[in-house]
């Protein structure tokens, strides 16, 4: 086993500080050690304090690309969550080995400093399925796990007792995965069997927070309140070519939030795909809800053009009110941040998933 150190430098805020090589685990617990001895060595730029890792942040990725990104994202995302990350694009077909890269990078907050290890392992041969072996004794103690699963890794490994054991927190895009219905249902399913052990945070679910945002405020006032329990039918649209876990879980959280029977009983839902070029592959493109009450009708439509969410709310053919919000434009990262944030558990979460697998099923 080897390691090979480079120059500390606590000028280049905001870049690597220290960039590490090391092969065999032994050889990567001790490089740690030494660049997190000299960081505190050092006391930061001027003497100022210097905070290290408030929590693990443990990215599995299954190609490059995705460990490119998860590389990225520990850059922009350290001076607000110092983390020890450990990106890991694991290979159990490839040759058995431990190979890492680890870098320190530091940025300059207020007063003092913010600094986050980053550990990239390329992990082959056997070691590759018992990847907890690995991670654990790289694991900052005493301070929370979270796993991020970047691309589409399979589900039921980072269900697996291993992975529950050590992680607090489990990060996932359901709208990575090719078949986005099946894989709702995993998640359901998989909940159910690990109850309260682990949180899961779906960045599907965060972007449709605007959607989700607008359509309760559309049933705010009082000439639309009575509506809120007489939808019939709901019609949710998304850009591409397959109806995306976006489509199924705000349908979901509708059925949920609103305690529809389970049944035919039910509104109608109805989900669609349509390619838009204006809006990218798997998000909302429209929302409309036909309603019914006191003899009266009422549609709400929200519509996405370009960078904003149009809101159209008619009663009885006649224009109520419209306006249009714009629609932040946050990519991936920004939105792992907003769940890093979070409190993590997320029960509307859990209850607009079972419905939405229910619907889903249900269209079949």
């Amino acid at each position: 086993m080897a390691a090979s150190g480079g120059a500390f430098d606590m000028t280049a805020a905001g870049t690597p500080l220290q960039v590490s090589h090391a092969s065999g685990l032994h050889a990567v617990n001790r490089v740690l050690a030494e660049m997190h001895r000299e960081m505190l060595r050092s006391g930061g730029i001027e003497g100022s304090a210097v905070r290290l890792s408030v929590l693990n942040l443990v990215a599995a990725c299954v190609d490059v690309d995705s460990a490119n990104m998860a590389t990225q994202a520990v850059g922009r995302l350290g001076a607000k969550h110092p983390a020890r990350a450990i990106i890991i694009l694991a290979d159990p077909e490839g040759p058995d080995q431990i190979e890492a890269d680890l870098s320190l990078q530091c940025s300059a907050v207020d007063a003092g400093q913010v600094c986050a290890e980053q550990v990239r392992l390329q992990v082959g041969g056997e070691v590759a399925y018992h990847m907890a072996s690995v991670v654990t004794p790289l694991l900052v103690p005493d301070i929370p796990v979270y796993l991020w699963l970047i691309g589409s890794p399979p589900l039921r490994q980072a269900f697996g007792q291993d992975a529950v054991a050590i992680c607090e927190r489990l990060i996932i895009d359901s709208g990575e995965y090719e078949d986005q219905a099946a894989t709702l249902a995993t998640l359901s399913d998989e909940l159910g069997a690990v109850g309260d052990a682990i949180s899961l945070c779906d960045v599907a679910w965060e972007r449709t927070r605007t959607w989700r945002e607008l359509l309760a405020q559309s049933f705010d006032g009082e000439e639309m309140r009575p509506f809120v329990h007489g939808i019939t039918r709901v019609e949710v649209e998304c850009s591409g070519d397959r109806i995306s876990a976006q489509s199924w879980l705000i349908a979901g959280w509708l059925a949920s939030r609103l305690d529809w029977p389970g049944s035919a009983e039910g509104p109608r839902v109805v989900a669609a795909a349509r390619e838009d070029e204006s809006v990218s592959g798997h998000n909302l493109v429209r929302i409309a809800l036909h309603c019914r009450a006191g003899g009266h009708e009422a549609l709400v439509m929200l519509e996405r053009r370009k960078s904003a969410l149009h809101s159209v709310i008619d009663v009885d053919g006649g224009l109520s009110a419209e306006r249009a919000v714009p629609v932040p434009e946050l990519d991936t990262i920004d939105l792992v941040g907003r769940l890093l944030e979070g409190s993590g558990e997320d029960p509307v979460y859990r209850a607009a998933l079972r419905s939405a697998v229910s619907l889903a099923a249900a269209s079949q």
